[in-house]
């Protein structure tokens, strides 16, 4: 039996093709052109990204403000709901999506959660800082296949205040890392970029604008307007995509509407943030810019603009729409900043506007005509990093004595005299056995209100005054400070603040002092002692500190009229009339002012 001969397959190429070259012995093999582009733009990328992590590091704290969010998420944890204290429905926290954040994240993380705030803000801000120069990155490819350079993202983090606002308790950090991704994943809508699926995934992550601060709405729109715009969706998706996007925002607008009975956070009530303060936004503007010089860089960056050909083409819609995108949003947020005057710390509102404008700069191409332009961006900002500063105190108000805005991280290390004052305990310890006199009165029994006398001078001679019976609080704190208030007095007891962030009848009253932007509310000790002193106790307390007809007055005032719908719908039993009452009586209810004078507010609301 003769062996089948298997025919063996030939080695090299098929006929008529070319074998491939070889390099030769001992040359090099070549590195691919995006492979070689990829290192240096890693290296432009990873700079600013390592000056923000150690520098926000180094600078890390929590502000006052900061552990408003960390008492309210406690609330939440100790299942009391969304509230501040017991027995009134206020909501403190300007940030939703950051509130509801931090309950998540104590709720699996042991220890002090007012360290998890700091670090949650500084992982996000690095994150967000990140995500911001990757699209950039993807935005310029698709132009240009030169190496880049980190221009506009050295501005930005050589900022001092972006060092300080990437911890600081507050969403400053998360407001930074949706900015980031939210421009990361604009960049990638196009016609043929996404699916339907992954594009209303988008529209729900630009969706939350809103939820993060209320401000940042437009900057939702025209992030949603672009990626219309850029897929060039007909009406019917597009319409979809703005839904999709609006549901949560809705959803939760709904329940605060009837949940606290306003159409917005406590604190725009008390900023009076519908009001128009266009001198004082100016200041606010002049104040961020002038002691870091940023007209520099400001010049540069668009002196590189201008002379980079990106995008030079009009029939180059896309890349118009998405780098006109940021820009537009970062002019309407600015707008809205000088509208309401600005706030009283130190540049914090203005870094979302600044990381909006120069996101599509983030990263520049190399190019021979802008070498000296973008050689002396980080001149520019070795030279701010080193040695501009922005003083402790720095705009001065409106009166002798008074500010606009200050440096507000110097303020608390100065206060608490430690260098990073990330913990809880490093605010308590500014008021020596206050917290355990607080915890004693609560084990005792003892349903006492404690006044603070930082704010209220002449109530600091008072011992505490017994609490009104019906209240539900087993003892309060009259506290300038409301953050620190929440961090000393059990979770079970009535926080009283005396600038309005967490007081509805505060919040509602005309401006009385100036202290600071956002600081002109300060209630008079009357109110409160009608608001929460048992009645019996009103006669005991010296004429010099409070009148007892001011007193009376103001607990009149409480019972009549608008005033006394107005604090039912955060006091009543929230059944579902109540909920409805407070979503339909929400505007016309954020609109009430009441006198300081609590006469005048009698005569106000109790004589028809």
């Amino acid at each position: 039996m003769t062996r089948a001969t298997v025919p063996t397959r030939r080695s090299g190429p098929a006929p008529g093709a070319t074998a491939p070259t070889l390099p030769a012995p001992g040359r090099p093999t070549a590195v691919p052109a995006d492979r070689a582009r990829r290192i240096p733009d890693r290296l432009a990328i990873a700079l600013p990204i390592l000056v923000l992590a150690v520098m926000g590091w180094h600078r890390r704290w929590i502000t006052d403000d900061g552990l408003i969010y960390v008492r309210a998420a406690r609330e939440i944890l100790a299942g009391n709901g969304p509230v501040y204290s017991p027995g009134e429905r206020v909501e403190t926290s300007t940030g939703t999506l950051w509130q509801w954040l931090l309950v998540l994240l104590d709720a699996l993380t042991p220890g002090d959660p007012a360290r998890v705030a700091v670090y949650a803000g500084l992982v996000l801000s690095i994150t967000g800082t990140w995500a911001a120069l990757a699209g950039t990155r993807r935005f310029l490819r698709a132009e240009t296949g030169r190496p880049l350079l980190p221009a506009g993202a050295l501005v930005f983090v050589a900022l001092p205040p972006v060092w300080d606002f990437a911890t600081s308790g507050l969403e400053t950090g998360l407001l930074v890392g949706w900015i980031g991704l939210s421009w990361r994943l604009l960049v990638t809508c196009g016609p043929d970029d996404t699916t339907i699926a992954r594009r209303l995934g988008i529209a729900v992550v630009f969706g939350l604008g809103p939820l993060i601060r209320p401000e940042l709405t437009a900057t939702s729109l025209v992030f949603l307007i672009a990626m219309v715009l850029a897929a060039r969706l007909p009406w019917r998706p597009a319409l979809v995509v703005f839904l999709c996007a609006g549901t949560l925002p809705a959803a939760y607008q709904i329940f605060r509407m009837g949940y606290y009975g306003l159409p917005y956070p406590m604190p725009a009530v008390t900023k009076s943030a519908t009001r128009q303060l266009w001198g004082r936004g100016i200041d606010y503007l002049v104040d961020f810019a002038d002691p870091y010089r940023l007209w520099i860089p400001a010049v540069a960056v668009l002196l590189i603009v201008a002379t980079l050909p990106v995008g030079r083409s009009p029939r180059d819609r896309r890349t118009w729409v998405l780098g006109a995108a940021p820009v537009v949003a970062a002019l309407a947020q600015g707008a809205y900043v000088l509208r309401v005057g600005g706030d009283f710390m130190h540049g914090r509102m203005w870094l979302p506007v600044l990381l909006l404008a120069l996101l599509p700069v983030l990263l520049v191409p190399v190019d021979r005509r802008v070498v000296a332009l973008v050689v002396l961006v980080p001149l520019w900002a070795a030279w701010c990093g080193v040695s501009l500063r922005s003083g402790l105190v720095t705009t001065p108000g409106p009166r002798a004595g008074t500010y606009q805005t200050w440096n507000e991280r110097m303020v608390y290390v100065n206060w608490t005299r430690t260098a990073n004052p990330t913990t809880s305990g490093a605010h308590t310890s500014t008021l020596p056995g206050l917290r355990a006199e607080l915890f004693r009165m609560d084990a005792d029994g003892r349903r006492m209100l404690v006044m603070d006398g930082n704010h209220l001078s002449d109530a600091a001679a008072l011992p505490p005054l017994p609490l009104r019976r019906d209240l539900p609080a087993r003892e309060g704190l009259i506290m300038g400070r409301l953050g620190v208030g929440g961090a000393v007095i059990p979770l079970n007891g009535i926080v009283v603040d005396v600038w309005g962030l967490g007081n509805t009848v505060g919040a509602h009253i005309e401006p009385t002092a100036h202290v600071a932007a956002g600081h002109e509310k300060l209630l008079p000790l009357a109110w409160n002692v009608a608001l929460y002193v048992d009645p019996a106790s009103w006669s005991s307390i010296p004429a010099r500190v409070v009148a007892f007809e001011d007193v009376r007055a103001a607990r009149a005032a409480l019972e009549c009229g608008d005033l006394k719908e107005l604090l039912r719908s955060t006091t009543d039993a929230l059944t579902p009339g109540r909920f409805l009452r407070n979503l339909t009586g929400s505007f016309s209810r954020a609109a009430l002012t009441i006198p300081p004078d609590p006469r005048a507010a009698e005569r106000k609301f109790c004589v028809r």
